[in-house]
């Protein structure tokens, strides 16, 4: 069962499906975003779940941040096929685009928390 809730398995959370869908399109300069690319979104979501898929993980975590470029890469594939964007790309050409661009923010973010730059708030709340 999904829930909304952290602090138990299979949480539903607009996180786990908007940073791809908006990496997709940015990298793709859709002019809309269609139905049927967010469709595309949630059955990339459900691929990278595939053979690991069990009562208690029917969704990856925000963790496992591999998923977002392949949910980017399927926004932006369908985008082109349906003619609302404006740079086309390959599956692997933005999957490789994507990827690229969240490892260095995560990277980013990382070295900001080692070098005590920012807080990590949830660790504050803990």
């Amino acid at each position: 069962m999904a829930t909304g809730r952290s602090d138990f398995p299979n949480q539903v959370n607009n996180s786990l499906v908007f940073p791809g869908v908006f990496r997709g399109a940015l990298d793709a300069r859709v002019r809309t975003i269609t139905d049927e690319m967010v469709i595309a979104a949630a059955q990339e979501i459900a691929n990278f779940v595939g053979d690991k898929l069990s009562e208690d993980k029917i969704l990856p975590t925000m963790e496992e941040w591999d998923f977002y470029p392949r949910v980017a890469a399927a926004v932006a594939v369908k985008a082109a096929e349906q003619g609302v964007a404006r740079k086309s790309l390959s599956w692997r050409e933005e999957y490789n685009r994507a990827k690229e661009f969240i490892a260095n923010a995560r990277l980013m973010i990382e070295t900001l928390y080692g070098k005590g730059l920012i807080r990590d708030l949830l660790s504050d709340l803990a």
